[in-house]
């Protein structure tokens, strides 16, 4: 009977290191994934995250940039986003960070105000010379209690 339990525990523990060796896995893939797959390397940057807020009927999308190696943003080329219709909108609000001190900027915060319809198909990114993969799936992004939410992937 005392084997049986021994041959028990140690499965039982086998499957737990298992378990937690999956675990990490996924939250080092989760953690060290790119928010878009195959970027445009033209745009200069990479989207870090994106936080959706609902107000009323209208949505703040606003993103977090991160600027590549060596690359700068050229204030001279606006950024624009692309809804689905392909209407174009500026942002409400442009924020640069970065050392002041060198004058060197390496991250950039946009936000876009929203209509209800201009969220439901996907967004694009037109920046420097390139375009940036904001939201690649149809449909209004579903958001928490809060009505707030942010995404670390292109897929919402």
């Amino acid at each position: 009977m005392g084997s049986l339990q021994a041959v028990k525990r140690k499965r039982l523990r086998l499957f737990l290191v298992i378990g937690l060796v999956l675990s990490a896995v996924f939250a080092g893939w989760s953690w060290f994934r790119p928010y878009e797959w195959g970027a445009d390397s033209a745009a200069g940057c990479r989207v870090s995250l994106v936080q959706v807020r609902k107000d009323k009927s209208f949505y703040w999308v606003e993103m977090h940039l991160k600027l590549l190696e060596g690359e700068g943003y050229d204030l001279m080329k606006p950024a624009r986003l692309i809804c689905a219709g392909g209407r174009e909108l500026e942002p409400a609000d442009t924020t640069l960070g970065g050392d002041r001190e060198q004058g060197v900027t390496t991250d950039l915060w946009f936000r876009f105000w929203l209509e209800g319809e201009q969220i439901e198909g996907p967004l694009r990114l037109r920046i420097n010379e390139g375009e940036l993969v904001v939201k690649g799936n149809e449909g209004v992004p579903r958001l928490g209690a809060s009505g707030s939410e942010v995404f670390v992937t292109n897929r919402w």
